[in-house]
């Protein structure tokens, strides 16, 4: 028996260290997942630990398949332009603009471009009822529309947001005045959105909604719905400074972001400063300018924030400073 057990203690001593040292690798691993838990501040036992990371694995995969529903295609985007300033265009080119609204109507944010559509600032229109700004004999109907919608479970595939979540209403839509006294001017427009719990917008469609929830009512959001829509004027009337143009000057129009950067170049151009249009879209303007003017074109930029055409003018600003090598 002795010699059995002299045989026998040297395994058991074996299996002993080798399920200590799995042991210990397990907790050290469970640890290390439990400190790169979101909001972690207290200390929890292992199911705790690997419950979160299982709701956080979840709910990772839920908001990936919405960025991915919501990502715009690569091959129909230029690769030059984000997701932000493409957007940007195609609002221009539908005569539309970007709304965001709660289920109970109040907006929460606007795209720049309805400034040019119906004369309201976005400033205008955050923190406000979306039926201030329609007739009385709509609000049944639109309240009705966004406030009887209620989300199915809070798994949302892929197929329920392409499908089953997507809203369309028409109505007609205050124009904004300067003058109050003047008759209200209602202009016909089409909404096309989808409904998206507020924590789960992805980045790529926010385009600017988290910085307008300030942060003492964002934990009322949560787990909130919002409509995001895209919002089409039926006659489009653009509020534009238009500007006569002489074609013997030397100048030409160009667009651009709130980066500065290129967004169009028109067809006279190409002549004067040698670059075609696909040359410098998407690239910055500072990257084209002198050094001496740098301060005048960043007031400029300043000013111009809010607006969407800038007019640069050659015998200003880009003549007397600026040497453009053209292309070959």
């Amino acid at each position: 028996m002795c010699i059995l057990v002299s045989h026998v203690q040297p395994s058991r001593v074996s299996r002993n260290k080798s399920e200590k040292k799995r042991r210990d690798q397990f907790n050290v691993l469970i640890k290390e997942l439990g400190t790169m838990l979101p909001g972690n501040t207290r200390k929890m036992d292992k199911s705790t630990i690997l419950q979160k990371s299982i709701d956080f694995l979840r709910k990772h995969k839920e908001i990936a398949a919405q960025s991915e529903s919501s990502e715009i295609r690569q091959d129909w985007k230029p690769p030059f332009l984000s997701n932000e300033e493409f957007t940007q265009l195609m609002l221009e080119a539908l005569d539309g603009f970007f709304l965001a609204i709660m289920t109970d109507g109040n907006i929460i944010y606007v795209s720049e471009s309805v400034t040019s559509l119906l004369e309201h600032l976005p400033s205008d229109l955050v923190d406000q009822n979306l039926l201030n700004f329609l007739p009385l004999g709509e609000h049944s109907d639109v309240y009705k529309a966004l406030s009887s919608h209620i989300l199915e479970g809070e798994t949302l595939t892929p197929e329920y947001l392409k499908t089953k979540n997507q809203l369309e209403f028409c109505c007609h839509m205050l124009r904004g005045t300067i003058d109050p006294k003047e008759p209200p001017v209602y202009e016909y427009v089409k909404f096309i959105g989808n409904f998206k719990s507020l924590n789960n917008v992805p980045n790529s469609t926010r385009n600017g909604l988290e910085g307008v929830i300030q942060r003492s009512l964002r934990p009322a959001f949560e787990d909130r719905v919002c409509f995001i829509a895209t919002v089409r004027l039926a006659k489009p009337q653009f509020i534009k400074e238009m500007c006569t143009v002489e074609e013997p000057n030397e100048e030409f129009t160009s667009r651009h972001s709130l980066e500065w950067k290129f967004l169009f170049l028109d067809h006279r151009a190409p002549p004067i400063i040698g670059y075609l249009p696909f040359e410098v879209l998407g690239t910055s303007g500072y990257d084209y300018y002198h050094v001496d003017d740098l301060e005048t074109l960043a007031k400029c930029h300043e000013h111009c924030e809010s607006y969407f055409f800038c007019r640069i003018c050659l015998p200003q600003v880009l003549v007397p400073h600026c040497h453009l090598q053209p292309s070959l």
